[in-house]
Formats: structure tokens, C-alpha cells, sequence
């Protein structure tokens, strides 16, 4: 038992050691500039170890994106368990403060640099979630107008989201999420935090 739980706690390190390797390549470069060998030597694991885990540096990638994406649906579904805007909020803040959390994998993921299939997949599944559309859809007058809200709502959250992290995070997770509150739902009281505003140029 002892040896297994060794082995398990070695296979998690030696997966977040190559996960973390490849999201600070994909800051440097593009990921089809990305070799096995360049991951294998800034993750310091031999080419032996890789081929255990994956077959290909997309491979691992979407391991990144499958880990990201199976947190949010379980965010999405507590969210959905919640009676009132209160427990939304605290959800959304929960959401918000696990991108921040993990701001050096979502700024990358988030990104241009990284696969858009990911981001596309994203809104997808916020979209899929019924309870997600009703509650966004409140006040509209007819079926047209409840999914442009949906729409809206959900294409300005990840836009927002994109936005907070190239700033670094400059805004505090709380804040964001009092925002997305009153961006997605119609009877939230308005935002009471501003993000930072974008830098001029001189």
C-alpha cells in the first residue's frame, strides 16, 4: 500500500512537473515550435518517462485542458445548486479565485497562444447547463432575446476573464466576480468595484 501510494504521489509530480513545462514554453513560443525533448529538458524528466504518460505534446495539453475543465463543471454544478444570489456569488468568487489561483496555466490557456478548440469548448459547456440559461434568461421578453442574453452574458464573462488576466490580476477576484453577478443576472445589484483601466499609450 505504501509503495503504491509512493508510486501514485511520483505520477502526480511527474505530471505537474511536465504540465508546468510545457504551459512555460507555450509563453515562449508557439506550441507546434514545442519538441518532446525542449519539455523533457525544462520538466528534467528523460523521454522514457514522457512516452509513459503521452503520446504527443498535444496530448498533454489537452490533460491540462481536461483537468481545467472537469473544476469547472463541478463549479457550474454547485452553482446551480445554489437558491439564492448570495450562493451564486460565493460560487463565482470560489471560480474566480481559482483562476487566480491558477493564473500561470489559464493566462496561457485563455490566450491566442493557446488552442481555441479549448475556449470554444468552454462556452459550450456553460451553454449545455440548463439551469446556467434560465437564470441568465430571466426578464427577456421572448425566446430570441433570452439567448442573446445567455450569449452575451456567457461570451462577456470569458471576455472579462481573459481581460483580468493579461492585467495580472490587477483587480481582486472578489471584485470580478461582483461583476460577472451583475453582468449575467438582470436583478443583481450593480457592480460596486471597477476594474483597472487599460494603460495609454505615451
Amino acid at each position: 500500500m505504501a509503495k503504491e501510494l509512493t508510486e501514485s504521489r511520483r505520477t502526480r509530480y511527474t505530471r505537474q512537473a511536465m504540465q508546468d513545462a510545457l504551459i512555460e514554453l507555450m509563453r515562449e513560443r508557439p506550441l507546434g515550435a514545442i519538441t518532446v525533448k525542449a519539455l523533457c529538458e525544462r520538466a528534467d524528466v528523460n523521454r522514457s518517462t514522457f512516452y509513459a504518460h503521452y503520446s504527443s505534446i498535444e496530448e498533454l495539453l489537452h490533460d491540462i485542458e481536461d483537468e481545467t475543465m472537469a473544476w469547472v463543471t463541478a463549479a457550474l454544478d454547485q452553482l446551480l445548486r445554489q437558491p439564492n444570489l448570495a450562493g451564486i456569488e460565493r460560487i463565482i468568487e470560489q471560480i474566480c479565485r481559482y483562476i487566480a489561483d491558477n493564473r500561470n496555466h489559464l493566462q496561457v490557456l485563455m490566450s491566442p497562444k493557446a488552442d481555441i478548440g479549448f475556449q470554444q469548448q468552454l462556452l459550450g459547456l456553460i451553454y449545455s447547463r440548463r439551469g446556467v440559461a434560465e437564470r441568465m434568461q430571466s426578464g427577456a421578453r421572448d425566446t430570441t432575446e433570452a439567448q442573446m442574453r445567455m450569449r452575451f452574458a456567457v461570451s462577456g464573462s470569458i471576455g472579462l476573464i481573459q481581460y483580468w488576466l493579461s492585467t495580472d490580476l490587477a483587480a481582486s477576484p472578489e471584485s470580478v466576480a461582483r461583476i460577472i453577478l451583475t453582468m449575467a443576472l438582470p436583478e443583481a445589484d450593480p457592480p460596486e468595484a471597477d476594474l483597472p483601466e487599460p494603460s495609454r499609450p505615451q
